[in-house]
């Protein structure tokens, strides 16, 4: 495993159930810092490299033990092809769903919205994935309250977003721990 605290950029990773609003909260943060001078990298899992597009294809047709060696194939590929080489050269680097310990995140966003809130922003979707059909919403933030208390026995910095109709109010919270919290590029 890769040391952290050798690398130079600050390791944000967001987690969330689906419509809770990760990719446009990741977006106007970055947008935010870019206008601050930092040097902003943004990336997701899976990854749009054939593997990640393979996972996502296929992703339908396989559970458990197979599945979980599918994502974590293209998490090291992900972590060495793109993360660790923008995190020598000083970035921040926002990842969408990592949740693995290959690097522990400098920060990790705990994206939660109303459950009426998730199930509305999905509705509105023209198709969705296998994790987004049914009513999973409820399940998929229990799993995620949980999650939390894992990562902080690991002493992860974990900051809880409530993302329903306060983009601007999240994004200025998000950035301001940031600016604080690290050193501008």
């Amino acid at each position: 495993m890769l040391e952290k605290d050798k690398l130079d950029g600050y390791f944000i990773a967001v987690d969330g159930p689906n419509g809770v609003g990760k990719s446009t909260l990741i977006e106007a943060i970055k947008n935010k810092l870019e206008v601050l001078g930092y040097a902003v990298y943004i990336t997701r899992e899976p990854t749009d490299t054939k593997l990640g597009n393979f996972l996502r294809e296929f992703a339908e047709k396989h559970s458990g033990i197979s599945l979980a060696c599918l994502v974590a194939a293209d998490r090291y590929e992900h972590m060495t092809n793109e993360i660790i080489p923008a995190l020598e050269e000083g970035q921040l680097v926002i990842v969408l769903t990592a949740n693995s310990e290959i690097i522990k995140p400098d920060l990790q966003l705990a994206v939660f919205a109303d459950e009426r809130v998730l199930q509305k922003r999905l509705s509105e979707r023209d198709t969705l994935t296998r994790f987004e059909k049914g009513n999973q919403s409820k399940s998929e933030l229990d799993f995620m309250e949980r999650g939390i208390i894992e990562l902080r026995k690991y002493n992860i910095d974990v900051m809880n977003i409530y993302n329903n109709d306060n983009l601007e109010e999240n994004v200025e919270k998000v950035v301001s721990y940031i600016v604080n919290n690290w050193r501008k590029v």
